[in-house]
Formats: structure tokens, sequence, C-alpha cells
């Protein structure tokens, strides 16, 4: 063999050792990813962070995968595999290539978390032009039923935005959260019962009303808003890129983490006391909102394991991203309902402007 053989010789096994490494990190990734669902973050809160990154790891494996197919690692190429077939469980979760139905159904309910009419696209603009165009969104939807999550309207003896918003939108009826910035308003009547009442008077991070929609259904609405992460768009850039330099990035890294803990875990004790206090009638519930977290995390898992359905994978398609700020692929606004609401069709509007896009259901109430 040649010297120049020899070079390229020990050049491919030197770079096979080395993405070798990559796949074992890669494979473990992957396993602490797909393991998340099933711990408390009160518990142990490692695994949450892989959890949230189940996209970034799948596609980093996956690369792997074709790097060591192209060097024609055999041994090393176990690694990959094992990892992608891990993550099977996960994909399903997180990617739907379920058909919508052809017709919508007799009920149409939008969520939509405005940023208190922040446009993350245009720093400069005022919250009213923000607001028109929000406006001219709902109205051109024409949602029988609103959630709106994280907005606060001026009242004053002369400025009334709430008035305002109603006469735009044309809502007969509307209800704010007892203790934070959710809105629910709807064309149908809402009305209180025992269950509501309790729920209501609770210290968690939504709230439930009943929807009396007549000859089409009576069922229970729920906004939710779970703790979000408040990460600043610097920690952001710190998650983004490790070479970008910032100012201070020890410190802002231990926030960081400090931040991803504390949501991580004070959005299972508020998942925990809304799986806990679900209503003993029989009367069907849509529990829909911002819930910060994706479908690999522990509060997915709790949703999922109290009977709920994720209307998205019944009747989305792909990977459904609702999060448009800078960190990537995150689901974290749902449709969450019990069996007798029958999901027909799931739309997210790519309209950007507040950090989150607007999701969409039609629906049919069966009992």
């Amino acid at each position: 063999m040649g010297e120049k053989a020899k070079k390229h010789s020990f050049g491919r096994r030197t770079l096979i050792f080395l993405i070798g490494i990559l796949a074992v990190i890669g494979l473990l990734s992957q396993f602490l990813c797909a393991i998340n669902p099933m711990i408390s973050p009160n518990h142990f809160v490692l695994t949450a962070y892989f959890g949230v990154s189940f996209w970034p790891i799948f596609l980093f494996n996956l690369l792997i995968l074709i790097a060591l197919i192209i060097l024609k690692a055999k041994k090393a190429i176990f690694y990959p595999i094992l990892a992608l077939i891990i993550a099977i469980p996960g994909f399903m979760k997180s990617y739907s290539v379920k058909q919508q139905h052809t017709e919508p159904g007799n009920l149409k309910i939008m969520s939509y978390n405005i940023a208190n009419f922040r446009d993350i696209t245009d720093n400069q603009r005022d919250a009213k032009s923000v607001k028109a165009d929000i406006i001219d969104i709902i109205k051109e939807q024409n949602p029988d039923i609103l959630c709106i999550q994280e907005v606060r309207f001026h009242i004053t003896k002369k400025v009334n935005e709430l008035q305002e918003f109603i006469d735009q939108t044309d809502y007969k009826y509307y209800s704010k959260a007892p203790k934070n910035s959710n809105y629910i308003f709807s064309k149908y009547p809402i009305e209180d019962d025992d269950f509501t009442e309790h729920f209501n008077d609770l210290d968690n991070a939504g709230f439930v009303k009943l929807i009396n929609a007549g000859g089409l259904g009576k069922f229970y609405v729920e906004c939710v808003h779970l703790q979000s992460f408040s990460i600043t768009k610097e920690e952001i850039e710190y998650l983004r890129d490790a070479k970008h330099y910032v100012e201070n990035s020890e410190t802002m890294g231990k926030s960081l983490i400090f931040k991803l803990k504390e949501g991580f875990q004070k959005r299972t004790e508020d998942t925990r006391t809304i799986v806990g206090n679900m209503p003993h009638n029989g009367l069907p519930i849509i529990i829909c909102g911002d819930f910060n977290d994706t479908p690999l995390s522990y509060t997915y898992h709790q949703m999922h394991n109290a009977g709920l359905n994720d209307a998205f994978l019944q009747v989305g398609h792909g990977i459904g991203k609702t999060y448009c700020g800078r960190l990537p692929l995150l689901r974290i606004d749902y449709f969450w309902h019990s069996d007798d609401i029958v999901p027909m069709t799931f739309t997210r509007l790519k309209k950007k402007m507040s950090d989150h896009y607007p999701i969409i259901m039609t629906f049919n109430v069966t009992r």
C-alpha cells in the first residue's frame, strides 16, 4: 500500500472514530429524550432538557447515520440506527400524517397567544396597529369560540379596550380568567356550574366555562396558559450559537438553566391541577391554549394519561410548530379534548406577529 493510500486509510479511520463518538452521544441523548415523558421534573429534571430538544436530537442522529453510510462504517452505524428506532414513539407524537375530514365540523374554535399585542417581526410597531391586524385575523376566521392568552386590555373611564375588542370582533359573550390574562369569547351563551366554580377558585394557570351551543351541543372550554421559560433574546442567542460572544455568559448560562428548571417544575404542578380536577358529570371538554411544553414532555404525558386526545395528531399534518420565535420546531399550543368531541379539521395559521401562531379546530359534539 502506497504512502498516500495509508494516509487516506488513517484519515478515514480517524474520522469514523470521531463520528462514532458523536454517534454514542446522539444515542444517549435520544434515549434520555425518549424516557423524559415518564419522569417528573420534580423528581429528576435532567431529562426534561432533552425532551424539549427532540427535533434537533433526531436530525443530529439522522445526519450521523448519513455520514457513517457514506464512510461505509459497518460497526459504528449501529448507534444512529438504534437511536432512530428509539425515536419512533417520539416521532409519532411530534409528526402527524393524518388527513383532515372533507367536511368541517359544526363548531369552530381558535386558540391564540397574543403576546399582549406585540409584533416580534417589528418591535417598532405600536400595540394599536398590531391589535388591528389580529382583529382582522379573527374576523377573517370567524371562530364560534375564541380563546386568547397573554392579553391585558386597558380599561379606564375614558378608554375601554375590552369593549372595543368585543365590538370589533362581534362576540356576544365573554369571560375573563379570575387570576390571569386569559379570555374566552363566544357566539353562544357562556355558563357556570359547580365544576366551573370549583375549578376557577383554584390557584392554577387556566380557567374553564360551559358553552351552551343549543342543538350543536353543550361542552366545557378550558383556556390555559402554563408557565413559560421567560427566556430573553440574549439567552436564545446564547442557546443558538455557542461561539456568539455574550457578556457574563457564565452567569447567563446559570440563569438559563434555572429558568428552564423552574418552568418544567411549575408546568408539572399546574398540569397536575388540571388533570386532577376534570369534570365528573360526563359533559365533553376542550382544553386549549399555550402549554409551553413539547410532545416529549412530562406535561404532555400527564394530559394524555388523563384520557385526553391531542387534536393535531388526529387531523393535523406535519410537525405543526406553533412557536414562531427563534427557537425552532416547537409545538407548544394544543387542543386537548375528551372522546365525545370529534375534531374534523386542524389549522395552524402562518401569521407571524405574536411569537405564537394561532391554531384553529373545527369539531362536532357527539354527546
